[in-house]
C-alpha cells in the first residue's frame, strides 16, 4: 500500500465513521480523517523528494552522505517519519501552502478526543469535520494538483459535500 492510497483509506474511513451517525463515532471520524490529512501532508514530501528516494522528505532523521563518485547527497536514516511540526518546517522552507490556523483547529481537537476528552458539543464536532474537508480540497487541488472527487471517490466526496 502507498503512503497516497493509506491517506485516502483513512479519510474514507473517516467519512464513514461520521456518517454512522453514533456520536460515539464522531473520535474515530476525527481520528482518520486527521491521520489521512497527516499522510497527504507526507505524500506531497515524497513527491518532492529527490528520484534517489523518493521517502527521503519524510524521513525524520536527514543526513548528508557521499557517493560513490564523491557528491554529496542526502539519506534518510531510520524508520521514523516527520511529525506535524517537522512537516511544517518543510512546507515552509519548501514553500508548501497549507492552512495551518484550520489545521490546529482540528488537530487539537484530535488530541482533545484521543488522549482526554473534549467539552465540545457533537455540532463543533461536526464544525470542525467540515472544516478538515476544506483543507482536504485545497490541498489536494492546489498542491497535489489533483481532483478531489477522483482521489477521494465520488460517493465519499459526495458525502463531504452534503
Amino acid at each position: 500500500m502507498s503512503i497516497l492510497q493509506n491517506a485516502i483509506d483513512s479519510i474514507q474511513i473517516g467519512i464513514e465513521d461520521y456518517e454512522h451517525g453514533d456520536s460515539r463515532r464522531n473520535v474515530s471520524a476525527v481520528r482518520n480523517i486527521s491521520a489521512g490529512t497527516l499522510l497527504l501532508y507526507k505524500e506531497k514530501l515524497c513527491r518532492l523528494s529527490p528520484e534517489h528516494d523518493k521517502e527521503l522528505l519524510i524521513k525524520q532523521n536527514i543526513r548528508p552522505i557521499r557517493s560513490e563518485v564523491g557528491d554529496i547527497i542526502f539519506e534518510g536514516k531510520g524508520s521514523k517519519t516527520v511529525d506535524v511540526q517537522s512537516i511544517k518546517e518543510r512546507f515552509s522552507s519548501l514553500k508548501v501552502t497549507v492552512d495551518w490556523k484550520r489545521f490546529d483547529e482540528i488537530n487539537s481537537l484530535r488530541n482533545d478526543l484521543e488522549h482526554y476528552y473534549t467539552l465540545k458539543s457533537p455540532d463543533a464536532i461536526r464544525e470542525i469535520i467540515a472544516k478538515s474537508f476544506l483543507l482536504i480540497r485545497d490541498f489536494v487541488v492546489n498542491e497535489l494538483n489533483e481532483n478531489p472527487q477522483e482521489m477521494i471517490g465520488k460517493e465519499y466526496w459526495g458525502s463531504l459535500l452534503n
